[in-house]
């Protein structure tokens, strides 16, 4: 054991040694600060550009402090929770005691998690050593930590003793512009009312319009005054939607929002170009910093949205080529709903696009039948393909699956586990609304035209209950749905009323507006027609063809002059995409490996061409859960040899070390030295704000790209899962998707 590790370790160990007691095991690898610090990033922080500016003054021993903290307390504002995380704790190598940069890693960590309330407390127990305004913001937050854990006749009281907090903020001390910006944040949603408009954004717009008024730059004020306008009123905030693309272009969240916005009011073209440069930014970002979709929430997001307003624009290509690169990413091993979202964008286009032999084929998408999410996607996508081919039994029987499932998840127990609990339940309303909107249909191709339209109708009212535009999870609007029999039934006044219903939820809906088009020329009501395809000319102006909606609007043989409603004048999504150019999701490049042989040459990637390769890095034979890593992986390696990948373990022990190893034959592996962490350090593998290695597992690709890693303080041992993924490499899975990518 090295003397620094001896040193590190005694605190830990004497108590129990003076006391008689056995040794608890040395817990290699993880932080000697607490298990908080076991997650988030473990790598020193850079100065980041475009991602606009703030100022917070705190209290530090150390004049470097206060940059990172800005930049930290700036990253917040635009939910880079893990990057602020980064920033902070680095605020803390540099000064231990700044218990402003606690405070902010409780804000990362979130106070709904023990990790944020761990953060908190090491907050409150050094608020003694800060000015009475630091001390302030530290006692709201603890107002909201004891809201946070009250029980649930507790909960009230706690809730308005953080409000009067709050507000004692705000009138204390009046021109914090911090405080202000944070008020919607803190405020909005006190009544738990989730994706709907807060009762309070009308006072909140003019605490917003106070902070750009001293501050027209200020990022939280823009970021959050989206927010609060997101949804049918978004028309409020779309200068703002302008003004923050321009002030922080490389923030996604802050690229994201925008479009978010901006497609909630119908102004697909603007929300597209937003959304589309917040994919661009996440992946310039993970490709640089060596990171992974799992780690970085708003790519995933960010990609499952843009390919949602292609759909809306008609650009069922760019939509499919987006589900493509979301599909090549790989999936997060302890994430599933990660990895259903990843399959969204293939599954909402395929159906919305009426692609039924691919949909059927299945490998397109690739379910999971252990994917309880995936099951009823997979039931419904299914039973509608058949639908549209004819098969009216195959229908019945996947209907009969999507009505299991709905039991299933009606069924879940109420003392389970609260977050599982209420996904369940809104995952339940979305399985019922796919039954009744396969039944509604299968009952109209059978002829029940009358129980068809009534299925449908409530189909409709149930899913504008439960819709959520976050972006959409389901294929179809069941009003366009609803509007499509009546025309086929020749019922166009009704078939009216249900496109416009439509547009209510989905601004300038281009399927709604099709339908609108056909149903008012049936009607010889030539100019609400005529203006119905003006706006359709806009939305799909680079729709491809064919699409048989488009087809049908112009073949009623009316002309307009493409024309929108709009509060701005749109730029054209695909004359901006042009000039963007391409932009594909690739694997990060691996750095450089330079370790040492057992006969103490130098060993490089180099010297493993066409070769996958798992790097592991463990902490050295004294760490017995790092042996156990490295025998599971000895036995496995034959495996992996047959699928063209080598193993490579290293570590810090010497060559020495490693050749008795060798010698002795006990491990079916290459073990490597890595005597000064050079190599740890560039691949993450290494502590910086600790000064401690960590355990690394790392797959890459034949062309020695980081197709996926797990870092931390404990060995990774699902070697199934790496088996599963090495697979998914040598099966040309992953390279067929980015070659079709490439050539289009």
């Amino acid at each position: 054991m090295t003397n620094s590790l001896v040193l590190l370790l005694l605190p830990l160990l004497a108590p129990a040694a003076l006391q008689g007691e056995p040794e608890d095991e040395p817990k290699w690898g993880h932080s000697h600060l607490g298990e908080a610090y076991d997650e988030g990033p473990r790598s020193r922080p850079w100065r980041m550009e475009g991602i606009g500016e703030t100022h917070f003054p705190v209290t530090t021993s150390h004049p470097e402090v206060q940059e990172w903290f800005d930049q930290a307390n700036t990253l917040l504002h635009g939910f880079w929770w893990f990057e602020a995380e980064r920033s902070f704790r680095w605020c803390l190598k540099l000064d231990p005691d700044c218990a402003m940069a606690y405070w902010g890693l409780a804000r990362c960590a979130r106070l709904y998690s023990d990790r944020g309330q761990s953060f908190l407390d090491e907050a409150v127990a050094r608020k003694h050593l800060v000015t009475q305004r630091e001390r302030d913001y530290i006692e709201v937050w603890e107002a909201k930590g004891e809201m946070v854990q009250a029980g649930e006749g507790e909960r009230e009281e706690a809730t308005e003793t953080f409000i009067r907090r709050f507000d004692q903020l705000l009138m204390d001390y009046p021109d914090d512009i911090e405080a202000k910006a944070l008020y919607w944040l803190e405020m909005s949603d006190l009544g738990g009312r989730g994706m709907e408009p807060s009762p309070r954004r009308f006072g909140m717009e003019a605490v917003f319009r106070e902070v750009l008024a001293e501050d027209p730059d200020h990022v939280g004020a823009l970021h959050y005054r989206i927010h609060n306008w997101d949804g049918k009123e978004g028309r409020y905030a779309i200068d703002s939607c302008l003004s923050l693309s321009e002030i922080a272009p490389s923030c996604g969240h802050l690229q994201h929002m925008p479009g978010h916005v901006l497609s909630g009011i119908g102004l697909w073209h603007e929300a597209a170009i937003a959304m589309d440069s917040a994919t661009r930014v996440e992946k310039a970002y993970m490709h640089e910093r060596m990171i992974l979709p799992e780690q970085n929430w708003d790519f995933v997001h960010n990609l499952d949205y843009l390919c949602y307003i292609q759909e809306q624009l008609g650009m069922v290509e760019a939509a499919l080529l987006g589900a493509e690169q979301q599909l090549l990413a790989p999936p997060a091993q302890d994430e599933p709903w990660l990895a259903t979202v990843q399959k969204l964008p293939m599954y909402r286009a395929l159906l919305k696009f009426e692609r039924w032999e691919e949909i059927l084929d299945g490998s397109r998408i690739g379910w999971d039948d252990e994917n309880p999410v995936d099951v009823q996607m997979r039931a419904f996508a299914e039973g509608r393909a058949h639908l549209g081919l004819g098969d009216l039994d195959a229908v019945e029987e996947r209907l009969e699956a999507l009505v299991e499932e709905r039991k299933a998840m009606n069924n879940q127990d109420e003392g389970g586990d609260p977050d599982q609990l209420f996904f369940s339940r809104r995952l339940g309303k979305i399985v019922e609304v796919h039954e009744q909107l396969l039944r509604g249909l299968l009952q109209l191709a059978r002829g029940e035209s009358l129980e068809g339209i009534q299925t449908l109708t409530e189909c409709a009212r149930l899913q504008e209950e439960s819709w959520w535009n976050d972006p959409p999870q389901q294929a179809y609007y069941a009003y366009n749905v609803l509007g499509e029999a009546y025309l086929e039934l020749g019922s166009e006044r009704l078939a009216i009323a249900a496109f416009e219903r439509t547009l209510e939820t989905v601004f300038n809906d281009g399927f709604a507006l099709s339908g609108l088009v056909q149903a008012h020329a049936a009607l010889d009501e030539t100019d609400a027609a005529r203006d119905a395809l003006a706006a359709l000319q806009v939305v799909w102006s680079d729709a491809d063809r064919p699409n048989r909606w488009l087809d049908a609007a112009l073949a009623t043989g009316l002309e307009a002059e493409p024309y929108l409603d709009a509060p701005i004048e749109q730029r054209n999504y695909r004359r901006v995409l042009d000039e963007l150019g391409p932009s594909l999701w690739q694997a990060p490049p691996s750095p450089e490996l330079a370790v040492l042989s057992s006969a103490g040459e130098t060993v490089t990637l180099s010297d493993y061409a066409d070769k996958n390769l798992i790097l592991i890095f463990y902490l050295g034979d004294e760490c017995l859960h790092c042996m156990e890593q490295i025998r599971e992986a000895s036995d496995r390696a034959g495996t992996f040899r047959g699928l063209d990948t080598e193993i490579l373990a290293m570590s810090k022990d010497s060559i020495e070390e490693i050749l008795g190893y060798e010698e002795s034959g006990e491990f079916d592996l290459t073990l490597l030295s890595d005597p000064n962490f050079a190599n740890a350090r560039r691949f993450r593998a290494y502590d910086d704000f600790e000064e401690v290695e960590l355990h690394a597992t790392i797959l890459l690709d034949k062309s020695h790209d980081v197709h996926w890693f797990q870092l931390g303080g404990d060995p990774f041992m699902d070697f199934d899962f790496l088996e599963k993924e090495v697979r998914r490499l040598e099966e040309g899975v992953v390279h067929e998707i980015l070659a079709s990518v490439e050539t289009q």
